[in-house]
């Protein structure tokens, strides 16, 4: 058996276990909710409130009179008669908040939790290294997003993160690096072609060796050609030394 807290603090306590129960609505602003009550047999009065402190409408069956309780929702609410559900517009983020309706059996009936977000803004991808071989590209990137950032190592086909931020997320498809930011309500992203990096690398790389190639080849020439000119230098002294010994040998 559940056990009632009395008073407003009980009711409150109510809507809260009822919102993380899943009656919940996220909308974007400016989006419009509907919210509705149900089987509304046998009810003569409802109100809609707001937080519990602010009430929204009332309606009386009997007589079909209805009442908007506050300014701000003149323009904001459409109130249907037959069903008693209650459409708000034009959603900003202070019309976030527990949304029930009160009927004349003082009853409560199903709280909504409604949260207005805004729209996601586009995230920054940037690149922070790259190191490329002769066999792969690889690439670290860094995705930023509102107060959130997450770095990734990709190479050509796949991208590993270095932590799980769910409003975050990387992925590489055709050497084009995506960078998606989401909220429960939208999404945005940037990408990034690491092809052209991964090929100027490649060339670098080209380069690189057959700079090395050439050096090489050089060095090696060098040796050759200093080693025949040491060889004849020696073969040259020996030819002198014998025509001087046949001389003296000769004049004696």
């Amino acid at each position: 058996m559940t056990q009632t807290v009395p008073g407003t603090l009980g009711q409150v306590f109510q809507i809260v276990i009822n919102c993380f129960a899943g009656q919940s609505v996220v909308k974007l602003e400016g989006d419009s909710v509907t919210l509705d009550l149900g089987d509304n047999t046998g009810i003569t009065r409802i109100t809609w409130t707001f937080n519990m402190n602010k009430d929204i409408v009332t309606y009386y069956r009997s007589d079909g009179q209805m009442r908007i309780e506050d300014n701000y929702y003149k323009d904001k609410v459409l109130f249907n008669k037959a069903n008693f559900s209650l459409l708000v517009k034009n959603l900003q983020k202070n019309d976030s908040g527990i949304y029930r309706i009160t009927s004349s059996c003082k009853n409560l009936i199903s709280p909504v939790c409604v949260c207005v977000s805004e729209p996601v803004k586009a995230p920054v991808l940037t690149l922070v290294s790259k190191v490329s071989t002769s066999d792969s590209c690889n690439v670290t990137v860094n995705c930023t997003g509102g107060d959130q950032y997450l770095v990734s190592s990709c190479d050509n086909t796949t991208c590993s993160q270095d932590k799980n931020t769910p409003a975050l997320t990387i992925s590489i498809r055709d050497y084009i690096i995506f960078c998606n930011s989401s909220n429960p309500v939208s999404w945005k992203n940037r990408t990034m072609d690491i092809k052209p990096v991964c090929h100027k690398m490649e060339d670098e790389n080209k380069w690189t060796a057959t700079i090395a190639i050439c050096v090489s080849l050089i060095i090696v020439l060098i040796l050759v050609i200093m080693y025949f000119i040491v060889k004849k230098r020696k073969s040259g002294k020996t030819n002198t030394n014998k025509f001087f010994f046949r001389f003296v040998h000769l004049s004696i």
